[in-house]
């Protein structure tokens, strides 16, 4: 995947679109491209639980769901936003365009890394869009859509034993 950023500044897949689909509309409608369109109502987003035992949490610091947590699994957690528009981790059928960040837990590093997601939207880390791999170490807030969450590891010096 070659991950391009248009004038507009619209992220998309180059190796499949010869230009910024989102500034084209007609390449979303060619081949089905699964590309959310305005027009088109969105796919709900399939709500799922990480993979294996928890590594850490997201907490959610304000809103509806304020002092609710996100539980974070080994590999990586897709995390959006339900259908009501609160904090969720996404099962890994959730369309790209619900999923705004992805937090992976490296058990063989014991490190955590907060990646982009494939959602317009952006994701924020300590007030900065993240565009890249960023390292955690806890304690960092993390902003989704309207929503402020902090980041708790649980993992790092202690792991799960095989």
């Amino acid at each position: 995947m070659k991950l391009t950023k248009c004038d507009k500044g619209h992220f998309y897949d180059a190796d499949k679109f010869p230009e910024c689909p989102y500034c084209n509309t007609a390449l979303q409608k060619d081949g089905g491209s699964g590309i959310v369109t305005a027009a088109e109502p969105s796919a709900a987003a399939a709500v799922g639980a990480p993979a294996g035992p928890v590594t850490g949490w997201l907490v959610v610091l304000d809103g509806p769901a304020r002092g609710r947590d996100l539980r974070l699994g080994v590999g990586r957690t897709l995390l959006g936003a339900d259908n009501a528009g609160q904090p969720a981790t996404l099962s890994a059928d959730a369309p790209l365009s619900a999923r705004l960040a992805q937090l992976v837990y490296d058990p063989a590093e014991g490190s955590f890394t907060l990646l982009p997601g494939t959602a317009q939207e952006l994701a924020y880390l300590e007030g900065k869009a993240v565009l890249e791999p960023r390292v955690l170490q806890g304690g960092e807030e993390l902003r989704l859509l309207e929503h402020t969450l902090k980041f708790v590891p649980f993992c790092g010096t202690f792991r799960w034993e095989k």
